[in-house]
């Protein structure tokens, strides 16, 4: 063969290796697409991908979110603590047991379980010392705090962050309990007596601390001229308010019942009842689970003469966990002149059925 032929035949050799090669790289490209439509698929769908960050073995999918993630897992088994349904207030007037029956209710559902009591009225402390004398079970917290430099009795920026710091102790002893290894009592009911008094104490700081209206004290806040001139921005003292309401619904979550106490006070608008409004911040009618109305009623004869003998009944006012109970009445004591008081507490508290 010359040289000339055999030139010939070695370009041609190179040609067709250029396009051998050129063919290849043309069906990679054309595949990649396909093998990546293939697993953004399989990603959309749920199903498990080959992970290939370099590192990385797992081939489940991975959650931009792994705090929720792990929530969602979680909520696939029982809860290690369960959650309390029981956020009740007792609405009513003076004298007619409403610290009673949530002491009562607590005594005969958690035997032995621990109660933390904020109380702003002082009707913790004496249905504590009448009828329990010197149980463990009850740990009553004022949360007023006293001034000697001011004319008033009250600090009532303190008082109001007593209040809120009794309120986090209690959900950090309920979160302490739920971990491994804990011997000690169960915090099973939070109660607060005197709401009416906790949400004077909101306005309080709101006159005094909130608005700049330059008063030293509750006494200054109160002038009528100074409220003519500034008014009030009832938002503030709405957003004081509510923080116990989010303290109490951390401790439904963390397994604690919550009962409330509160006041009533004449209206005829559209939130009375009997001709009685509940004294508290308008939030808490939609924000508690229950709330139960307890009057007292004198028993006449025939004739209409009084007996001496009083009847106390509790109306189940608002039910959102049982509406069976909805609008009943049970009779909860009786007291008659000469005779020792009958008491006979809620059996639904009593029970957890509520």
């Amino acid at each position: 063969m010359s040289w000339e032929a055999l030139a010939e035949n070695n370009e041609a050799s190179n040609k067709n290796a250029v396009k051998t090669e050129t063919l290849a790289e043309i069906q990679e490209q054309q595949t990649a697409p396909v093998q990546a439509v293939s697993k953004m698929e399989a990603w959309l769908v749920g199903e498990p991908t080959t992970a290939e960050t370099e590192g990385v073995s797992s081939s489940e999918f991975i959650s931009s979110f792994p705090g929720i993630a792990s929530e969602m897992e979680a909520q696939a088994h029982p809860p290690e603590i369960a959650p309390s349904s029981t956020f009740l207030a007792f609405v009513g007037h003076e004298g007619n047991g409403k610290t009673g029956l949530a002491m009562d209710a607590h005594v005969h559902k958690h035997p032995n379980g621990l109660a933390i009591v904020l109380d702003h009225d002082n009707g913790g402390l004496s249905c504590k010392q009448a009828h329990y004398g010197d149980s463990r079970d009850f740990r009553i917290f004022s949360p007023w705090v006293m001034q000697q430099e001011d004319r008033t009795a009250y600090n009532y920026l303190a008082s109001y962050n007593r209040a809120m710091d009794i309120g986090k102790f209690a959900v950090e002893y309920a979160e302490r309990q739920a971990e491994p290894g804990y011997e000690g009592q169960l915090l099973k009911t939070f109660i607060v007596t005197g709401v009416d008094q906790y949400d004077e104490m909101c306005i309080n700081c709101m006159k005094i601390y909130d608005l700049d209206m330059k008063a030293t004290d509750a006494v200054e806040a109160s002038h009528a001229k100074l409220n003519q001139e500034i008014g009030w921005n009832w938002s503030i003292r709405s957003t004081r308010f509510k923080q116990l309401t989010a303290i109490c619904q951390k401790l439904n979550r963390l397994g604690v019942d919550v009962y409330w106490e509160t006041h009533l006070k004449p209206d005829d608008g559209l939130l009375s009842h009997d001709g009685f409004k509940i004294v508290w911040e308008k939030s808490a009618n939609k924000d508690l689970f229950q709330i139960v109305w307890v009057k007292s009623k004198p028993v006449r004869n025939n004739d209409g003469a009084l007996t001496g003998e009083t009847r106390y009944t509790a109306e189940f006012y608002k039910s959102k966990t049982n509406p069976n109970l909805l609008n009943q009445e049970r009779l909860y004591f009786v007291t008659k002149k000469g005779e020792d008081a009958q008491w006979y507490g809620l059996p639904e508290l009593r029970d957890g059925v509520i």
